[in-house]
């Protein structure tokens, strides 16, 4: 059983000149309000007294030096991770990342050369420390002051821009966004206990409908991806399946077998084959713009553009990495109470379960979305 957000009318001209077009929609663009600047600049100076607090290799004179650290780190954010991210390198994914990690902790340093004695790190290993420990306290000091996105949603519109894979157009894009097992009943719920209140408004200005759906047979993640992706699920019996031809085991989240499934079903005429970008799927939808995609692992290898965006902020790898610390830290907690109270059943969560949930949690979270 599946659930399906329906818009109710058409709200795309019927002249396919974009010139023409009179939608009531426009593009909103991000703007940076003083008020936010003035927030973020104060937290980061206080994540920066925490830091020097706590570490016993990094000092900072004065609260009022720390700010002065904070414009200065900031200055350097704004032009040192936008012109690594500008690499074309092979395993973008991961050599960027660590590039970009490296380039935290030596911005704290170039900070320290550039302040005359206000910020002190005694070498790299402080400075990387200390990035984690901003960053870890930058965390902390949103659930109180908010989190603006605006900073990243400029610099990834700036990075498209200079791509040339902007469209000047009034007409609006559509994003779909797959919840796998979302039954009418649980986003009802979600509704009515305002998790979902985008959704929710929706339907109570009477612009949406919610219908429900029910998938044929197999209703997994594979035969669904194919069937709205490309078109077609024929075939795919079931998540893991033997092919009686060849007596091998195919599976939909073993990337080969994605790349063969895939490779039977497209027609040239996927649903993201015009310009359409694929986030962590396991069938691309035949997009040019893949991102941790199952069935076209293979351009995770080459130089990746599409992660520009991610790197260029500076702050999204440190962050990345301390909610990822988090994630596996809490479910630690949460295996340890589970055998403390004998929840039964219960599955295994020891070995390398946390980390990989911390991936798919943070990782992959952060870098789709």
């Amino acid at each position: 059983m599946a659930t399906t957000i329906d818009h109710k009318e058409n709200t795309m001209p019927s002249d396919p000149n974009p010139a023409h077009d009179h939608s009531a929609w426009q593009s909103d663009r991000p703007r940076r309000r003083l008020f936010g600047l003035l927030v973020a600049w104060l937290a980061s100076g206080v994540a920066l007294m925490v830091a020097a607090g706590i570490l016993p290799g990094v000092s900072i004179e004065s609260f009022w030096g720390a700010l002065v650290v904070a414009a200065v780190v900031a200055a350097l954010n704004a032009v040192v991770p936008p012109v690594l991210a500008a690499l074309r390198l092979p395993l973008t994914l991961v050599l960027g990342f660590l590039l970009v990690l490296v380039a935290d902790a030596a911005i704290l340093l170039i900070a320290d050369a550039l302040t005359d004695g206000v910020l002190t790190v005694d070498n790299f290993g402080w400075a990387l420390l200390t990035s984690l420990v901003v960053a870890a306290v930058s965390v902390v000091l949103a659930v109180f002051t908010g989190s603006d996105d605006t900073y990243s949603i400029r610099v990834a519109k700036r990075i498209a821009r200079r791509q040339g894979v902007i469209a000047n157009t009034k007409v609006p894009g559509i994003i779909f966004l797959e919840i796998d097992g979302l039954a009418l009943p649980v986003l009802r719920r979600a509704m009515r206990d305002g998790n979902a209140p985008n959704m929710a408004s929706w339907l109570a200005d009477d612009t949406h409908s919610l219908i429900e759906w029910e998938t044929d047979l197999s209703s997994q993640t594979g035969a669904s991806q194919a069937g709205i992706l490309l078109g077609s699920n024929d075939d795919i019996p079931a998540f893991r399946w033997v092919e009686k031809e060849t007596a091998t085991v195919m599976s939909c989240s073993a990337p080969p077998d994605c790349a063969e499934i895939e490779r039977r079903h497209a027609t040239g005429a996927g649903l993201l084959v015009d310009g359409g970008s694929s986030r962590g799927n396991l069938l691309s939808g035949e997009a040019d713009d893949v991102i941790l995609t199952v069935s076209r692992m293979d351009a995770e290898k080459q130089s990746n553009p599409g992660y520009r965006a991610f790197l260029a902020n500076g702050d999204n790898v440190t962050r990345t990495l301390v909610l990822f610390g988090f994630e596996v830290i809490l479910e630690w907690i949460a295996a340890a109470r589970g055998i403390r109270r004998d929840v039964r059943p219960r599955g295994h969560r020891g070995g390398i379960y946390p980390l990989m949930r911390g991936a798919m949690c943070v990782f992959v979270r952060d870098l789709i979305v």
